[in-house]
């Protein structure tokens, strides 16, 4: 019996190397994913913990060696100069096609000065259109999320938007500012209010749109009738103040039929947040999550009533909770859950009552954002959720959407 099992398993049982690609995916993302805490596994840091993990599996065979440089070695791509770039896009042009070609699902473009002219400051090795271009077509069937960081101003040449419309997978795409010591020699391009409608109209299966560089839009309203954004569900703003609030509300209504998370971010304390009024009117009704920074600052805003609001995430909050707790924005919702960083939940510690939460009736989660494995918050936020039976969460980011899923 002993040999004939033995026999079984030589003939009939599949060795670890026979194993399915998909299963060996499986496996070597949750080794990844175990060892990396939550605030790590942002693609930008997973690349790192990928080379560390995948470096000595990649000499157990030609399988392992294919499988983890196709699909786990270039995940995540970040490109910061022109001659980067060049060297790159010349390396895979020289790889035999007979060999794996790396999938990169993040891409990172860094620099980017997409003008035909240079840069009168001799900013050295930008990323021009034509790199940014080359770029785009090497991962034009694997990226998911591209983030473009442009030198100063926003602008994108017919083609190149064109090329971002042909990556047929891309679902999140974020349009940020790479700011030059001596930024105050380049020369401030003419605006295009065309460009950004001629992005959102390429880039049809975008889920969620990240702002943190100012965009244009047709100043009159007619010029933007016909314009079919994609069915974009959130909208992250950063430095609301550096936005024209006319442009902001455009874009809102362009994107109300599909938007439900909604992270407005305003960075200067005490900035004026009356222009954007307008902007919460319109989404009030749609909006199922919503995060704010420095939320003393939206003091006209509390007064408005989101009746599908079941998130709220709030950083360096200032105010005693139990005032907070009595506008409008939280007694005419039904929030299930709420987010608070430790400094908010330690500022505000002598005024946290068990009646605190009393205005929250559908409360059942209190977040701690950004805490350490060895976070406590104050006592009294620990009682009063313990009376009212809303679990305590610890959570070593701020994500709005991954809260969300809580």
């Amino acid at each position: 019996m002993g040999l004939d099992l033995q026999s079984t398993i030589q003939h009939k049982m599949p060795n670890i190397f026979e194993l399915p690609r998909e299963i060996m995916e499986f496996i070597f993302r949750h080794i990844i994913t175990s060892n990396t805490p939550t605030r790590r596994r942002n693609p930008l840091h997973y690349s790192l913990s990928v080379e560390i993990t995948a470096a000595p599996l990649r000499l157990v065979c030609r399988a392992w060696a294919n499988m983890l440089y196709e699909h786990h070695l270039y995940r995540t791509l970040v490109f910061s100069s022109a001659s980067q770039s060049s060297a790159f896009i010349d390396y895979l042009g020289r790889r035999p096609r007979n060999l794996p070609r790396p999938k990169c699902q993040y891409l990172v473009v860094e620099y980017i000065w997409p003008f035909e002219y240079a840069p009168q400051s001799g900013i050295p090795n930008t990323i021009n259109s034509e790199v940014l271009e080359s770029l785009l077509e090497l991962f034009s069937d694997s990226v998911i999320t591209l983030d473009l960081n442009f030198l100063e101003y926003f602008a994108l040449p017919s083609q190149t938007i064109k090329a971002i419309g042909r990556i047929n997978k891309l679902e999140n795409l974020r349009l940020g500012a790479q700011f030059y010591f001596d930024a105050s020699e380049l020369d401030e391009p003419e605006e295009d209010p065309a460009c950004f409608n001629s992005l959102m109209m390429q880039a049809q299966g975008l889920k969620s749109l990240h702002l943190d560089i100012p965009v244009w839009l047709p100043s009159k309203p007619e010029l933007m009738a016909g314009i079919q954004y994609p069915a974009i569900t959130h909208l992250v703003v950063d430095s609301t103040e550096d936005f024209d609030p006319d442009v902001l509300l455009g874009i809102s209504i362009a994107l109300k039929p599909s938007l439900k998370y909604l992270s407005l971010h305003c960075h200067a304390l005490g900035s004026d947040v009356q222009p954007l009024l307008p902007l919460y009117e319109i989404l009030r009704e749609n909006i199922e999550g919503l995060s704010v920074i420095h939320i003393n600052s939206y003091t006209p805003l509390l007064q408005l009533s989101f009746p599908k609001l079941r998130v709220l995430v709030i950083r360096r909050w200032l105010h005693p909770f139990a005032d907070l707790l009595n506008q409008g924005l939280f007694s005419q919702a039904s929030i299930e859950i709420v987010a608070i960083d430790p400094i908010s939940a330690e500022g505000n510690s002598s005024n946290f009552t068990v009646d605190a939460l009393s205005k929250l009736p559908q409360l059942r989660k209190l977040v701690f954002m950004n805490t350490q494995p060895d976070y406590s918050p104050p006592h009294g936020y620990l009682t009063a959720c313990e009376a009212r039976h809303i679990n305590c969460i610890y959570v070593d980011h701020d994500e709005l959407c991954d809260i969300m899923k809580l």
